[in-house]
């Protein structure tokens, strides 16, 4: 009786695990066609989101988003927040995934944002953020990839002052800290 119980449940081992995960795949991939077919944009943000310590990845769902025809903007300091998000049918893209930017300075740049309105240009980037989180290569990195240019400043032009940017706001940081 054993044999023939053991032998029944050794062939179905053979077919029934495969088909439970397959069953459950299955249900995982029509939630994501779902999702993609019906809301393309906080898919595709989501998707992104997920990926964005991987820039491959990202540059791999950015031409998919073209493919899709939904518009990737790009990064801006006055408009984008840590992560990729949907809005209008668009992507604002996350300044999390910017080489070299961090969490922490992403949150700290986000938050003097909402508290302080938007940056006017980089004395005001400068001023407002000076500290241990936001630094020079992290400035830098930000104009690399464009995210000053809703300031009106090009990346020269930002390239070219930045340094004594940073003197100004140091000198600020330290004039605050004195009273």
């Amino acid at each position: 009786l054993a044999t023939t119980l053991f032998d029944k449940i050794e062939t179905f081992a053979g077919y029934g695990f495969n088909k439970s995960h397959s069953m459950a795949y299955a249900f995982v991939a029509y939630q994501t066609a779902f999702l993609k077919a019906n809301y393309p944009a906080e898919f595709m943000a989501a998707l992104l989101t997920s990926e964005s310590g991987n820039l491959d990845k990202v540059a791999i769902y950015v031409d998919e988003c073209q493919r899709l025809g939904i518009e990737v903007l790009p990064p801006d300091i006055n408009v984008s927040a840590k992560n990729f998000a949907a809005e209008g049918g668009k992507i604002n893209f996350g300044l999390s995934a910017i080489k070299n930017v961090g969490d922490k300075p992403v949150e700290e740049i986000v938050e003097e944002r909402l508290e302080n309105g938007p940056f006017r240009d980089i004395h005001d980037f400068c001023s407002r953020l000076a500290s241990r989180q936001v630094n020079r290569r992290l400035i830098e990195s930000l104009n690399k990839a464009g995210a000053f240019s809703s300031t009106g400043w090009s990346r020269a032009q930002v390239d070219a002052v930045l340094e004594s940017a940073l003197e100004e706001a140091q000198i600020a940081q330290r004039d605050r800290e004195a009273g």
